[in-house]
Formats: structure tokens, sequence, C-alpha cells
């Protein structure tokens, strides 16, 4: 049996995985999506179909940016593989870029539940999909459609990624990790995700193995680099999972 549960990060939901879902379904994979309920979407914390150990089962987290510290540390510990995309495990970086991060997420944080809020959450999408074009005026798009109880899960979540400094709890140290990672990123520090790497070593057995995308952003929707994560889950450490 082979199944997944996919999770968005900061200001996501999960209408965001639909190539994802797509491409895994037609492979017979069981695909399960996580909810934060930012917008007006009831929130939503998926389990695991299967959770015995048998051989050849595979139960695969794909989390993207902050969703590995959003979903419930139970289904990290249940994973046998994770790929974390764009992720981190301390996002404001030990470096001189330290001061500027956090004025810009202080920035964002004001900003909610304000007359800016649009404009910031704006601001946001159009950065994380940059290479990508996305038309965030589009009734369609419903990215800044915030409800009220959304509104207080973004300021909690954004302080939530404001004092991340270690990896986000449950993941067991027998897990297969995928890291996936943009060369066009402009969300997360170039150090940042090399402290991501670091953490990872010195917790799982086995070194991560790290994906980089070339023409892609923070968000990954291109066909092309879903099928480089299905290919390694499929073809490479996960044939010999238990």
């Amino acid at each position: 049996m082979r199944e997944i549960i996919a999770i968005h990060g900061w200001a996501g939901d999960s209408y965001q995985w639909s190539n994802w879902e797509q491409i895994f379904k037609n492979c017979d994979w069981e695909w399960q999506t996580f909810e934060r309920g930012y917008k007006e979407i009831r929130p939503h914390t998926p389990k695991w179909n299967h959770n015995s150990n048998k051989s050849g089962l595979k139960r695969v987290a794909i989390c993207h940016s902050l969703g590995s510290y959003l979903i419930d540390k139970n289904i990290l510990d249940a994973a046998t593989h994770l790929v974390l995309i764009n992720s981190f495990s301390r996002f404001i970086p030990i470096s001189k870029e330290n001061r500027s991060v956090k004025l810009a997420l202080d920035r964002m944080i004001n900003a909610i539940d304000t007359p800016n809020e649009r404009e910031m959450l704006k601001k946001f999408h159009i950065k994380a999909h940059k290479p990508n074009h996305i038309d965030v005026e589009s009734s369609e798009s419903n990215l800044l459609h915030i409800s009220d109880s959304g509104r207080l899960r973004l300021k909690n979540d954004l302080k939530l990624l404001m004092n991340t400094h270690s990896l986000p709890i449950g993941i067991k140290s027998s897990t297969k990790v995928l890291i996936v990672n943009s060369e066009q990123d402009y969300i997360l520090a170039k150090q940042t995700k090399e402290k991501l790497a670091e953490d990872l070593i010195n917790h799982i057995e086995d070194v991560p193995e790290i994906i980089n995308l070339q023409d892609e952003g923070h968000l990954i929707k291109k066909i092309t680099s879903i099928t480089k994560v299905k290919q390694w889950l499929e073809l490479n450490h996960a044939k010999n999972m238990v």
C-alpha cells in the first residue's frame, strides 16, 4: 500500500496540491490533503489509512514550507518517507540577513486584520509563485479570501514560523527524507536551506537526498518538478522501505 498526506504552508490551502493529486492518484497512490483553514474552507487534519508496518507499506508526508510544523506530530512519527519542499528548521537565518527578515515578518503580522492585509497577502503570493506568474486579482484564485478565524491562524502561525529553531517534533531517525529546493525561491534564504540539511544529517540515520529545481519558486506546480519527486519515491529509497 502507498499513501500520501500533503501539507500546505503559511497562507496556503489544500487546493495548491491539485496537480500533485492528479499525478499520484493516476499511479494508484492514496492521497489526502491537510487543510489549515485560513480561508472559507473547513480545517481538516487527515489520518493515515494504513497503520501496520508490514513490508511494502509506504506512508509519505509531503510538507511545503511551514507545513511540517502545522501537521500533528503523530503524522510525521508514522511516516516512512518525508518530502520537504522549500522547508526549514530555522526560518530566520543566523546571518547578516537576520534583521531584515525579522522586520519583514513583523510588518506582515502587523498588516493582518488591517486595511493593509490584502496588499500584504497579494505581495506574498506573487513572491511565493515567482518566477511563475499568478493572477491574484482573479476570483478563481481565491487567494485573498481570509476568514475571521483564519486571520487568527495566520497571525499565530507567523509567530510560530518566526520562532522555529529546530526540526519539527515527530520525525523519526529511520525516516527516509527528500529535500526539494527551488533555485529561484524568493522566500527562503540560502543559509536557511543549508541549516535544514545540516539538522537532518544530525538527526536521521540516512543522509537526506536533495533535489534542486531550476525555474521554480517557493511554490512548486510544474509537472516536470512533481514527476521528479514521484520518481524518487517510486524508484529510489521507496522500493526498499518497510
